[in-house]
């Protein structure tokens, strides 16, 4: 039987933001956009402003695009360079200050399953192992209606029940899974995406979901028109001076190990960061995220700044409304001891 556990939507988003952040280990970057423009273009208000080069973390609202929509966006401004906040970055100094990521990789071009090698449930997990082998269509997990057969196929296949039969089978069943959703992505980028089966005919559609998501950023679309272009038409050609990956993460999310597909794409220049990612995948608790994090240059140092739209059915129906706003509240907390740790690594 698919297991359901009470959802506190910080928990599934944290981890959203600290995979997000961890593109600013990428090279210094030009974002084309002055820090100006950007408190214009995300509604920092001037008394915000004025907290912003106090040395405040500020929050700012971010539109979401449904019931299922969670959003919001901080911003930090640090007396040092955007280079040098690439560099703890890219020093692992955030990574290191996240247990629930058991193992991740980058994923090259043209790799199959292989490159999933290191995904895998441990002993512990033998209960998240069973439940795929009897998974059903549900809220439990996000699988195809293909998918959701072939866990079956393989239940009926095994000739032992033990423990480590099953958690080294369904292992191997979910890499299968990670490898095909991945080239189905390359290939279709959006269009590839296949629904989620809800049971009753019901179905979640992350390819829309993310869609939607990516269409609401008025940061994009105003400023980096090209890149929103190239992420809605994936797997159409990057526009110049983007280089976009694709990584994987096995991360535990509301006590479940969960693996995550990520699309990721980095702007760069000499004077910032501006970095993309698409989380297209995740095994359960969210349907999908879409993240924009940069930093670009301000007064003797630089402008930090990050958002995040996620989907979720946890966050629907009865009590709406003080659900999403729970939601915002926990994970902005979250995300603000995140700056706060990096505003100690820099000055470290």
């Amino acid at each position: 039987m698919n297991r359901i556990r009470p959802f506190p939507p910080s928990i599934a988003f944290r981890k959203a933001w600290l995979a997000g952040f961890l593109l600013l280990a990428a090279s210094p970057v030009r974002a084309g956009l002055t820090a100006g423009q950007l408190i214009d273009q995300v509604g920092i208000s001037q008394a915000d402003v004025a907290r912003l080069q106090k040395g405040e973390i500020v929050s700012y609202s971010v539109v979401e695009t449904g019931s299922k929509s969670l959003a919001t966006g901080i911003a930090m401004y640090l007396k040092t360079a955007p280079a040098r906040i690439v560099e703890v970055v890219r020093r692992g100094e955030l990574a290191a200050r996240d247990p629930d990521v058991t193992a991740r990789g980058v994923v090259p071009s043209g790799a199959g399953v292989e490159a999933f090698a290191k995904f895998a449930y441990g002993r512990a997990q033998v209960d998240e192992a069973r439940d795929l082998l009897n998974v059903r269509p549900g809220s439990g997990f996000n699988l195809s209606a293909e998918e959701i057969a072939g866990f079956a196929a393989l239940k009926a296949s095994l000739a032992s029940d033990d423990d480590e039969t099953v958690v080294e089978a369904v292992s191997r069943q979910y890499r299968s899974v990670l490898a095909a959703r991945l080239r189905a992505y390359r290939s279709k980028g959006l269009a590839g995406m296949a629904a989620y089966e809800r049971g009753d005919g019901d179905k979640a559609d992350p390819a829309a979901e993310l869609t939607d998501a990516i269409r609401a950023s008025k940061l994009l679309g105003d400023r980096f028109p090209g890149l929103q272009k190239a992420l809605l038409g994936y797997p159409a050609e990057m526009p110049a001076g983007a280089e976009d990956s694709f990584i994987w993460l096995n991360r535990m999310v509301q006590g479940r190990p969960t693996p995550i597909l990520v699309h990721r794409i980095i702007h760069a220049g000499n004077d910032g960061a501006l970095l993309l990612q698409s989380a297209f995948y995740v095994g359960h608790s969210y349907d999908v995220s879409q993240t924009l994090a940069g930093t670009v240059p301000y007064l003797d140092g630089a402008l930090v700044f990050y958002s995040v739209r996620s989907s979720t059915d946890q966050v629907t129906g009865l009590g709406e409304a003080l659900k999403h706003s729970i939601g915002r509240g926990q994970m902005e907390k979250e995300m603000i001891e995140k700056f706060r740790v990096l505003k100690a690594s820099v000055k470290g």
